[in-house]
């Protein structure tokens, strides 16, 4: 029995996601120095702010918040494989939004990430017994 209350994984994201910046932010200012952030900060558009708003709070916490519940559940060796479609997802979100093209080497990637998840779950329903 643990001694230790049950975790809510989207206080986890969104705690953890308060730590980073501040470093990063420390080390911005140590290499690059306050001229070069002003400059990144007033270069910055709605598009730009757009961006990080989603990558902050869309991407970040709904995205971890699903992958947190999805630990809780079902087992993470059977959910953590799912993981290597991320690059996949971006190429075909950058096809969709940003009308990118797909080369060979995306594609031939793409199936390889795609055959490398199908093989063992067929192989696994296949050998379920009945």
């Amino acid at each position: 029995m643990s001694r230790y209350a049950p975790v809510s994984g989207l206080a986890f994201v969104v705690w953890s996601s308060l730590l980073v910046p501040v470093p990063y932010f420390a080390l911005a200012w140590a290499f690059e120095g306050k001229e070069a952030i002003a400059a990144s900060f007033h270069a910055m558009d709605g598009a730009s702010w757009a961006a990080v708003s989603y990558l902050a709070f869309g991407a970040t916490v709904a995205g971890y918040g699903l992958w947190n519940r999805l630990l809780k559940s079902y087992p993470a060796a059977q959910v953590a494989p799912f993981a290597l479609l991320v690059p996949v997802i971006g190429l075909a979100c950058g096809a969709i939004v940003f009308d990118e093209r797909f080369t060979a080497a995306h594609l031939a990637g793409s199936g390889l990430v795609a055959a490398g998840l199908a093989l063992p779950l067929l192989a696994a329903r296949r050998n379920r017994p009945r």
